[in-house]
């Protein structure tokens, strides 16, 4: 018997962005990848870039290719049953050669379209599209994917109401890695757009007001980056004269770290939604009339004239918080699944569920070949190390569902037990919270608390491996961090935890090569590692040109860390008495 597939129907150029993290999810899954792609398509792709995307999706994901100019041909490929996504289907003549196949397809296929924009035919329509295409949509697909509760999508036919799944978008499941922070704002463009012909030529307003932004960012000295519409590219195949400081941006929304630009403006169009995912603030245009319709965006900041566009622009780099308040708060309301845990998992239970027709043993295959990894961290409390080491440089595997994580810590055992965090019951207790989460592995961070043995010996009869980490000689903790630090880290219950579970863990991992010296003797043969720099981060802000004006210094309970500088740090704020110095946590102002 042939595997069962997963066949994907690539019409518009933009079904690229939609459908291709679901080609490495059907891959991952073992399911077989076909692309069928249309003669539309490559029609439309005039620079061959698009072409070149998909030849290097099919190279990742060894999947086969497909062109067809009639939907026979695409069905004649279709024999052993599985799974076809559309990324753009409906009864409209645009998406006619997805909806022929999604139509004709054979029965042992589960035939799925997505809602493939946050204003999307079908789904959740700006006048300007029932101006153009009416309210009768359907689709010819089994399944229909949506972003939100039909209560939301307020489009969506009576008829295809049952067929919802609420997913969440695609892009989701693969956001590119964080750069470093972009000095620039980002403005995209999308004329081709119906809502900038349909209530009037909106196209020479939103150019002027483009213009004369850059040229005041300009004076400042700064760029601003344009991105055209990956298929409508209104602004290259025009060849719109562009100002000198805007930099161009063509690449595919998955290639493309929308988190490192200070700010988005865009007329009303899906990628506000990317933007506000990503976390910058962001603006909708609209004409200063308010002929175009941008009443799904109410809640976010709209703006018009040149001069909002401005205001903006300054106002979101001097501090960002109010706007992404603003922005977390709309996307409550829309109801937006935007969980990338949940929308993989949703559309993984799909892809298994359509094999398991075909091959009624693939679900319980797949189900337990792809079940996520389950890790429990045992810590004294949610404390910044375990967020610096663990959960953010595991944030793409949380995000994805590849790995599930729980946390168990000192003080939550000791507020259950109201002070009694020792006692026999808090032993019982932490150990069955273990028991219930079912860990493929623990890891053990700074953690020297109560009941240390018996949940490494859990661990150790029930197969899980164990790591403790540590990034201070815990052993060895000075008076100088402070006589409440001392006497804590020093009782003779926390320096048995610690020789315990450096001699008995499975792994040490040790921050420094120092720690892995001084702890490596209680070891024996037993593996140990050196971490990197942990969870290195990036500049946030990049510092404005000219003298500084404010330094600081960061830490808990620091004070002889910062001893050694008080002297130069007070000579400076002698010789430039316009500069400030800030101190970050919990470390006291030194006399001096």
């Amino acid at each position: 018997m042939r595997s069962p597939e997963a066949a994907f129907v690539v019409n518009l150029l933009q079904d690229v962005n939609i459908l291709r993290p679901l080609v490495f999810i059907a891959r991952s899954l073992g399911l077989s990848p076909r692309l069928l792609l249309t003669n539309g398509f490559d029609g439309r792709d005039k620079t061959g870039n698009w072409r070149a995307e998909i030849e290097e999706m099919s190279r990742a994901c060894h999947a086969s290719v497909q062109r067809f100019s009639h939907p026979v041909q695409a069905l004649e490929s279709l024999q052993s049953g599985g799974v076809v996504f559309a990324g753009s289907e409906s009864n409209l003549d645009a998406h006619r050669p997805s909806h022929e196949v999604l139509r004709c397809a054979p029965r042992s296929y589960v035939t799925v379209t997505l809602q493939h924009g946050f204003e999307c035919v079908g789904f959740l329509q700006s006048r300007d599209h029932t101006r153009a295409h009416g309210e009768e949509i359907t689709f010819a697909a089994d399944v229909v994917c949506g972003w939100s509760p039909p209560e939301r999508l307020t489009s969506l036919a009576p008829s295809q109401r049952d067929k919802l799944l609420v997913t969440g978008p695609t892009a989701l499941l693969q956001r590119p890695k964080a750069g470093p922070k972009s000095s620039s704002g980002l403005v995209c463009e999308n004329l081709h757009s119906v809502r900038f012909s349909s209530a009037g030529d909106f196209k020479a307003d939103f150019m002027k007001d483009f213009r004369d932004f850059c040229s005041s960012q300009a004076k400042r000295g700064h760029s601003v980056v344009l991105r055209p519409h990956p298929a409508g590219q209104y602004s290259l195949r025009h060849r719109v004269p562009l100002p000198r400081n805007v930099v161009l941006n063509n690449n595919p929304i998955y290639k493309l770290d929308l988190s490192k630009y200070r700010y988005g403006i865009s007329a009303p169009s899906s990628i506000i939604v990317d933007m506000l995912l990503a976390g910058i603030p962001t603006a909708v245009w609209s004409d200063e009339g308010e002929g175009m319709d941008a009443g799904h965006y109410h809640g976010l900041t709209h703006i018009s004239s040149t001069e909002e566009w401005i205001a903006f622009a300054h106002a979101a780099e001097a501090d960002p918080a109010p706007f992404l308040e603003r922005q977390q708060a709309f996307l409550a309301a829309q109801q937006l699944q935007c969980d990338p845990a949940v929308a993989h998992h949703r559309f993984a239970a799909l892809m298994i569920g359509a094999a398991g027709r075909v091959d009624p043993g693939f679900s319980h295959r797949r189900a337990t070949a792809t079940r996520r990894r389950r890790v429990m961290f045992v810590a004294n409390n949610n404390i910044p190390t375990l967020q610096i080491c663990f959960m953010s440089p595991l944030t793409p595997d949380l995000s994805s569902g590849a790995i599930e994580a729980a946390l168990l810590t000192e003080t939550e055992i000791t507020q259950a037990f109201r002070g009694a965090g020792d006692s026999a019951q808090a032993e019982a207790w932490a150990v069955g919270r273990l028991s219930d989460f079912a860990p493929d592995l623990v890891v053990f961070c700074r953690y020297s608390g109560p009941h240390v043995r018996p949940l490494a010996e859990w661990a150790r009869a029930h197969s899980v491996p164990t790591i403790f980490h540590i990034d201070d000689d815990l052993l060895a903790v000075p008076r100088e961090l402070g006589e409440t630090k001392f006497v804590f880290h020093n009782s003779p219950q926390r320096i048995d935890a610690i020789h315990f579970l450096a001699g008995h863990a499975d792994v040490l991992y040790c921050a420094t090569p120092t720690l892995r010296d001084r702890l490596g003797s209680l070891r024996g043969d037993k593996p140990c590692v050196v971490g990197r720099i942990p969870g290195p981060g990036t500049v946030v802000r990049p510092p404005p040109a000219g003298q500084a004006r404010r330094i600081g210094c960061m830490g808990i309970g620091r004070s002889h860390d910062l001893q050694p500088l008080i002297p130069v740090v007070v000579e400076l704020l002698r010789r430039r008495p316009d500069l400030e110095f800030h101190l970050f946590g919990s470390t006291p102002k030194p006399s001096a």
